[in-house]
C-alpha cells in the first residue's frame, strides 16, 4: 500500500471515529481498496438517507404552513364578506307612537315640572299683583327689592314692615310679614357682610302656588324687583335660560 493511500485511509479513520456511536462506521477499519470503496459507498447511502429524511421533514413543515395559511385566508375572506353584508344592511327605522311619548302640557316638562325662562311674571299675594322676576339658579335664596325696612313685634312675635321699591314701580306697596330669620350675605363689590331679614311670602308662577322665603334687600338698580333662587326652584321647576316669560302673566284668580 503506497504512502498516499495510507494517508487517505488514516484521515478517513480519524474523521469517522466521532461518528462511531451512530453506527456509521464498521467495527474494524477497512484495509483494502475494496474495503475503502465499500465504506465510501455505505457512507454515500447514509448521506443520501439523511438528505431524503431532511427533505421529507421540510416538505411536511411546508405542507403544514400552507395548510395553516389557507385557514387564515379563509377566515379573512369570511370577515370581508361579513363586513360587506353589514355595509349593505339598511338601518332600521324605529317609530315611537305618540301614545308612548305624549306631548307635555304647555309650560311643563315631561315629568310635570314647571318650565321657566330666565325671567318670568311672578304673582305676589301680599301685593295682589305680578312682578317681573329674575330666575336665577346661581342664587340660593330668593330676594325682593325693599325699602324702609322696619322690624316690630306683633303678638310677641317679630314682624317686618317694608315697601317694595324699584325704578319700574311707581306706586308704594307696603307689605307686612312675620320675620323668619336673618341671613348673612357678603356684597360682591365689597368684603363687608350684610345681615338681611327674611320673610315668608306666597307666590304663584303659572298655575303653581308656593310659599317662598325672600331676603329683603335694595334691588332698585337691578333690572328686576324680584329674584327666585334655587330654594324655590328645586323639585318644582326647570330653567331654560335661552327663553323668557314661558309662563303666562298671572292675575287674580277670580278675575274674568
Amino acid at each position: 500500500m503506497n504512502t498516499s493511500l495510507k494517508t487517505i485511509l488514516l484521515l478517513l479513520i480519524l474523521g469517522l471515529c466521532g461518528c462511531s456511536a451512530l453506527g456509521w462506521v464498521s467495527s474494524s477499519p477497512p484495509a483494502t481498496r475494496a474495503d475503502l470503496q465499500a465504506e465510501s459507498q455505505r457512507l454515500s447511502e447514509i448521506m443520501e438517507q439523511q438528505h431524503n429524511q431532511l427533505t421529507r421533514q421540510q416538505a411536511d413543515r411546508t405542507a403544514h404552513y400552507n395548510s395553516e395559511l389557507k385557514k387564515v385566508y379563509s377566515a379573512l375572506d369570511e370577515l370581508k364578506s361579513t363586513i360587506h353584508r353589514l355595509h349593505g344592511t339598511k338601518t332600521a327605522t324605529i317609530v315611537i307612537s305618540d301614545e308612548n311619548c305624549p306631548t307635555p302640557p304647555q309650560g311643563q316638562t315631561t315629568d310635570g315640572k314647571l318650565l321657566l325662562g330666565e325671567a318670568e311674571w311672578v304673582w305676589l299675594d301680599a301685593a295682589a299683583q305680578a312682578f317681573k322676576t329674575r330666575i336665577d339658579t346661581g342664587a340660593d335664596t330668593s330676594s325682593i327689592s325693599a325699602a324702609e325696612i322696619t322690624i316690630f313685634e306683633r303678638d310677641r312675635k317679630k314682624w317686618v314692615s317694608f315697601y317694595i321699591s324699584h325704578r319700574d314701580i311707581r306706586e308704594r306697596i307696603q307689605i307686612k310679614a312675620p320675620l323668619v330669620r336673618r341671613v348673612r350675605v357678603r356684597q360682591a363689590s365689597t368684603k363687608e357682610f350684610d345681615r338681611r331679614p327674611v320673610v315668608l311670602l306666597s307666590v304663584r308662577v303659572g298655575d303653581q302656588n308656593e310659599k317662598a322665603e325672600f331676603s329683603l334687600t335694595d334691588r332698585s338698580n337691578m333690572h328686576y324687583p324680584m329674584l327666585l333662587g334655587r330654594d324655590f326652584l328645586k323639585d318644582i321647576a326647570m330653567v331654560d335660560v335661552a327663553r323668557k316669560y314661558i309662563q303666562p302673566k298671572p292675575r287674580l284668580k277670580d278675575a274674568p
